[in-house]
C-alpha cells in the first residue's frame, strides 16, 4: 500500500492542466456524490465482472486513483480559496489526513477482495482443468472393454487406431504413475493386435474374404508395416500349400497302414508319399487337386484385390489405398513372388548386357561359340570369386560347426583363385599371368564394421542377391548356351553351370553367417551362465537372468534388421538365412554353457529345460522361421543327464555332432554320480577313439 509520501508524490504529480482535470472529474460516476454513507468499495467490488483479467483490473485500478487524485486536488484548491492563511496548512493538513485515511481503508478492502476473487479464479480454473483431466484418465482406463469388443468383431482398423490415439492422449498425462501403467498395456495390447493380425491374415490363404482382407490390410497400414504383411502373406502361402498336402496324403496313407506302428507325422513329405498305394493314388491326387486349388482360388483372389487398387491408385492420385500399398513400382514387386523385383548392381546389369552382345556374337560366329563361352564363364567365375573375397572370407567358418563353405563351393573358390586370380606369385611365369587379372579391391566408402549398420548388411545383400539374380539369369540361358556349342565341349558348359553357376545362391550362408556372429553377444551369455548355480536342491518356477539377455540381444538383432531393410529391401530367404545363424549360434552357446557345469543336480537339469523353453516361447514371437533351428540340439544334451551307462555308449556313437568336451561333460557331470571310476574311464575312452571329422 502506498503511504500518505507517496499519496502526495502523485498528487504532485497529476496533470495541472485545469480542463484536463475536469474531464477527470467529469468521469466519476454521480452515486459518487448521493451521500455521506455511500460505500464505494462495496460498490466497486459488486460491478467486478465473474470472470477476472488481471490487466483489465490494473487499468481500472489506475482510472479510480486519477480521478481520487483529480478530487483530491480539488478540494484542496477550494480549502485554500476560503481559510485565512494562518489556518490554510492546519486545515489542509487534516483534510489530507482524512482523506489518506479514507482512501487506504477503502484501499485496503478493494485490494483484499480483488485478491481473494482472483485466487479463487485461478483455484476454480485448476480444479476445472484437473477435473477434464480425470475424465479423460478414466476414458482412457475404460478402453481395455472397448478393444476386446473391437478384436472380437475383428476390427483390427479400429481397435489400432483406438489404441495408437489412446497412446497419444495418454503421452499427455504421463506424470501420472497409472498413466504410466497404462502406456505399457497399451504397448502390450498393439502387439497382442499384431499377432491376431497376423492368424487374421493366415486365414485369407484358404478362405478369402475381400471385407475381411480389407480390414487386414488396412490394418497393417495403420501400423505402418504394409511389407511385413506381404512378407508374412508370402510365408503363409507357404505354409498353406506344405500343410494342406501333407495333410491330405497323410489321410491316405494312415488309412491305408491300417494300425501299424508307424510315425508317419514325422516323415518329409518326400517319404510320406513313397507309403501311398496304387490303389489309393487316383482318389488321393484327386483330393490333393481339390485342396490346391482352394488355395489357388484363395491366391487369385488375394491378387485380384491388389490389381483392383493397384488401378485405384493410377486413376485416383492421393486415394487412400494410395498410402497403404505404396507406389507401383514397389506395389508391382510385392504383388508376386519375393524375387518379382531383383535387387541388381551396376556389374549385374553390365555383365547380362554384355552376355547379350557375346550371344548375338555366337549366333553369327559359330566357330568362336566355345571361346566365347569361355570368356562369359570367366567374368561369371571372377564375380563370384568378388563377392566372396569382399563380403564371405573369414577364418572363423571351421569352428562354427554349421557346414557354412560346402565341399563343392570350396573347390570352385580354390579353382577361381588358381586359375584366374593373379596372387603376385615370384614363381610365376610371364605367360602364366598373362592369363589373370588383378585381385578385386573394395571401396573405402563402404563400412563393413559398424554395429548400426549391421556390418554392412545392405551393402552384403545387394552384393549377394544380385550376384544369386545373375546365376539365374544364367539358368534361363543353359538351353540356348547349349545348343551353340560343340558336342566335344558340352561337358565344359555342364561342369559350368553344376560347379559355378549352381553355387551362387550357397554363398548366402558364409556371407550373412559373419553378420549373425556378430550381431549377437554370445559370449556375455556364456560369462552368465557361468555364476548360475545348476546343483539345487529344489525344482525352480523362475528362469534364469541369461534368458532375458538373450532375448534383448535378439530383440535388438531384429529392430536394426528392421532399420535396414528401410534402407534396402531384406528378400525372405536373406532373412531367414539370418535368424537361422543366429538362432543355431545361439544354441550352440546355450550348449557349451551347460558343457562347462561342474556340479549339476537333477532339479539343475529341469531348471536348464525351464530357461531353454522360455528362451523358445519368447524367441518364437520375434520370428517367423519354422521350425526352430538345433531346438533339438539343445533338448538331446539335456536329457542325456537321464541315460544309464549303457545308453550313454550308444549315444556317444551316434552323436557326432556334440563336441569331444561337450561329451566329457556328460560322463564327469552327468553320470558321475551314478557309475564307478572304471566304467567313466571307458566312456571316456570311448569318446577318444571316435574319429571325429570337422563339424
Amino acid at each position: 500500500f502506498f503511504s500518505p509520501q507517496e499519496e502526495l508524490r502523485e498528487l504532485r504529480e497529476q496533470p495541472t492542466d485545469p480542463q484536463v482535470e475536469q474531464e477527470i472529474i467529469d468521469s466519476i460516476e454521480e452515486v459518487y456524490f448521493s451521500s455521506d454513507s455511500f460505500d464505494t468499495v462495496q460498490y466497486e467490488l459488486e460491478k467486478l465482472p465473474p470472470d477476472l483479467n488481471l490487466l483489465e483490473l490494473e487499468e481500472y485500478r489506475d482510472k479510480l486513483k486519477r480521478q481520487q487524485a483529480a478530487v483530491s486536488k480539488r478540494v484542496a484548491d477550494l480549502i485554500l480559496e476560503k481559510q485565512p492563511s494562518y489556518v490554510k496548512v492546519s486545515s489542509l493538513h487534516k483534510c489530507f489526513n482524512s482523506a489518506f485515511r479514507q482512501l487506504r481503508s477503502a484501499k485496503e478492502g478493494f485490494t483484499e477482495a480483488s485478491l481473494g476473487l482472483l485466487a479463487n479464479q485461478r483455484r476454480r480454473q485448476l480444479l476445472t482443468g484437473l477435473l477434464k483431466s480425470l475424465r479423460t484418465i478414466k476414458t482412457l482406463q475404460r478402453t481395455d472393454v472397448r478393444l476386446s469388443e473391437m478384436l472380437e468383431e475383428e476390427d483390427y482398423p479400429g481397435a489400432i487406431q483406438l489404441c495408437l490415439e489412446c497412446q497419444k492422449a495418454a503421452s499427455t498425462f504421463k506424470h501420472y504413475n497409472c498413466i504410466s501403467e497404462l502406456n505399457s498395456k497399451l504397448q502390450d495390447t498393439l502387439e497382442q493386435i499384431e499377432e491376431q493380425l497376423d492368424v487374421a491374415l493366415s486365414k485369407t490363404c484358404k478362405h478369402f474374404d475381400v471385407s475381411h482382407y480389407t480390414k487386414v490390410q488396412l490394418a497393417y497400414k495403420l501400423l505402418g508395416k504394409t511389407q511385413t504383411a506381404m512378407d508374412q502373406l508370402h510365408m503363409h502361402f507357404t505354409q498353406a500349400i506344405h500343410n494342406t498336402v501333407f495333410q491330405v496324403v497323410l489321410g491316405y496313407v494312415e488309412l491305408c497302414a491300417g494300425n501299424a506302428d508307424t510315425k508317419f507325422q514325422k516323415m518329409p513329405y518326400k517319404d510320406l508319399c513313397t507309403h501311398i498305394t496304387t490303389d489309393s493314388y487316383i482318389p488321393c491326387l484327386t483330393d490333393l487337386c481339390k485342396a490346391l486349388w482352394e488355395v489357388m482360388l484363395s491366391y487369385h483372389l488375394t491378387m485380384q484385390w491388389h490389381d483392383e487398387h493397384y488401378k485405384e491408385e493410377e486413376t485416383t492420385p492421393g486415394a487412400g489405398w494410395n498410402n497403404l500399398l505404396g507406389n507401383k513400382e514397389t506395389l508391382r514387386s510385392r504383388k508376386r513372388s519375393d524375387y518379382n523385383a531383383p535387387i541388381l548392381t551396376n556389374t549385374t546389369l553390365n555383365v547380362i548386357r554384355l552376355v547379350g552382345k557375346y550371344m548375338q556374337m555366337m549366333n553369327i560366329l559359330k566357330p568362336i561359340a566355345f571361346d566365347v563361352i569361355h570368356c562369359v564363364s570367366q567374368l561369371f567365375d571372377y564375380y563370384l570369386y568378388a563377392v566372396y573375397t569382399f563380403f564371405g572370407r573369414n577364418d572363423m567358418y571351421e569352428s562354427s560347426g554349421l557346414g557354412l563353405i560346402s565341399s563343392r563351393l570350396r573347390t570352385t573358390l580354390s579353382r577361381i583363385q588358381e586359375s584366374l586370380i593373379d596372387m603376385v606369385s615370384p614363381h610365376a611365369s610371364p605367360e602364366e599371368r598373362k592369363e589373370k587379372v588383378p585381385r578385386p579391391h573394395l571401396s573405402q566408402l563402404v563400412i563393413l564394421t559398424s554395429s548400426d549398420t549391421l556390418y554392412g548388411l545392405a551393402e552384403r545383400v545387394v552384393a549377394t542377391e544380385s550376384l544369386v539374380f545373375l546365376a539365374e539369369q544364367f539358368e534361363f540361358l543353359q538351353p540356348h548356351l547349349d545348343t551353340t556349342m560343340p558336342s566335344a565341349k558340352k561337358p565344359f558348359l555342364q561342369q559350368f553351370y553344376s560347379q559355378t553357376v549352381s553355387t551362387a545362391s550357397e554363398l548366402r550362408k558364409p556371407i550373412y553367417w559373419i553378420v549373425a556372429a556378430k550381431a549377437i553377444d554370445y559370449e556375455q551369455m556364456l560369462l552368465l551362465m557361468v555364476g548360475v548355480k545348476w546343483d539345487i536342491k529344489e525344482i525352480m518356477s523362475q528362469h534364469n537372468v541369461y534368458v532375458d539377455v538373450l532375448l534383448k540381444e535378439f530383440e535388438k538383432f531384429n529392430q536394426r534388421l528392421g532399420d535396414v531393410s528401410k534402407i534396402v529391401r531384406i528378400p525372405l530367404p536373406v532373412s531367414n538365412v539370418l535368424w537361422e545363424h543366429c538362432i543355431r549360434l545361439a544354441n550352440r552357446t546355450l550348449v557349451e554353457g551347460y558343457a562347462n557345469v561342474k556340479k549339476c543336480s537333477n532339479e539343475g537339469r529341469a531348471l536348464m529345460q525351464l530357461d531353454f523353453q522360455q528362451f523358445l516361447m519368447k524367441l518364437e514371437k520375434l520370428t517367423d522361421l519354422r521350425p526352430i533351428p538345433d531346438k533339438e540340439f539343445v533338448e538331446t544334451y539335456i536329457k542325456v543327464y537321464y541315460l544309464t551307462e549303457n545308453d550313454m555308449e550308444q549315444f556317444i556313437k551316434n552323436h557326432r555332432e556334440y563336441s569331444m568336451k561337450q561329451l566329457t561333460n556328460l560322463v564327469n557331470v552327468c553320470l558321475g554320480s551314478h557309475i564307478n571310476k572304471k566304467a567313466r574311464q571307458k566312456l571316456l575312452a570311448a569318446i577318444d577313439d571316435i574319429d571325429r571329422p570337422k563339424r
